[in-house]
């Protein structure tokens, strides 16, 4: 058995400054394979790009709309891929990497979701988003060893506490993930825990960072986590989330 780990982190689009901080504590990690959302064409993140490649590692950058956000897949293993296929609404915010790992072809999918306020114009685009990307998770290939991890910007439905601004539509997205034979890692592993990988200003959690595993992976699902050092160190106002395959 060998052991495959997946580390997601929302960056906070960075700037200069602190994306060199966040690019040289990233590479002291140990894991395999860094989703790393709320990425832009800024220079913070170009740099982040350009120093993981001259590091060696593998880099999934997608082309960015300006002003526009995305997700970005570093690895310490070969992979390919782009954009989700099918995704036609805001695909740089999907990136979807496939790669071999000791023999099994493993993929592994990092979602930025928009957020939202009270506007409508940002209620309408994050509900077109969300229902874009269950469409083209529909339309994949069925895939037994298939990682969907992120910040979802949802919460779970038994979410404490429970925020009234939050409309069943969002809540409905993750009970659907769960009809595509998706199931949440950190929840299978901690089925009454509590743990927020947001805290506001008011010191309200939210726990916006999943990773979710095809179901057949969940045997193999040893480890998952919320790492909140990089949020108590200001590299951004996230957590990351690490879960650990034993393949």
């Amino acid at each position: 058995m060998q052991n495959l780990s997946i580390f997601t982190w929302n960056i906070a689009n960075p700037s200069p400054e602190r994306a060199a901080k966040q690019a040289e504590w990233i590479r002291k990690r140990k894991e395999d394979i860094f989703v790393l959302t709320e990425i832009k064409t800024s220079r913070g993140c170009l740099f982040l790009k350009k120093y993981f490649e001259a590091y060696g590692y593998h880099v999934l950058f997608p082309d960015i709309e300006h002003k526009e956000y995305g997700s970005m897949i570093v690895s310490k293993i070969p992979i390919s891929g782009g954009t989700l296929k099918y995704m036609n609404f805001i695909p740089s915010r999907v990136m979807c990497g496939k790669f071999s790992f000791f023999g099994k072809n493993i993929e592994v999918v990092g979602i930025y979701v928009p957020s939202r306020d009270v506007s409508n114009e940002k209620i309408k685009r994050k509900k077109l988003f969300l229902q874009a990307l269950l469409s083209a998770l529909q339309k994949l290939n069925s895939n037994n060893m298939r990682v969907v991890c992120g910040d979802f910007n949802v919460l779970e439905p038994n979410h404490r506490p429970r925020y009234p601004f939050f409309k069943n539509w969002e809540y409905n997205f993750y009970i659907q993930l769960l009809q595509y034979q998706l199931s949440d890692a950190w929840r299978f592993l901690h089925p009454s825990k509590q743990e927020y990988s947001w805290v506001g200003k008011t010191g309200d959690g939210y726990r916006y960072d999943h990773c979710f595993v095809s179901n057949a992976l969940l045997p193999a699902t040893k480890n998952s986590v919320y790492l909140h050092e990089p949020r108590l160190q200001k590299l951004s106002d996230h957590s990351a989330l690490i879960t650990q395959l034993s393949l």
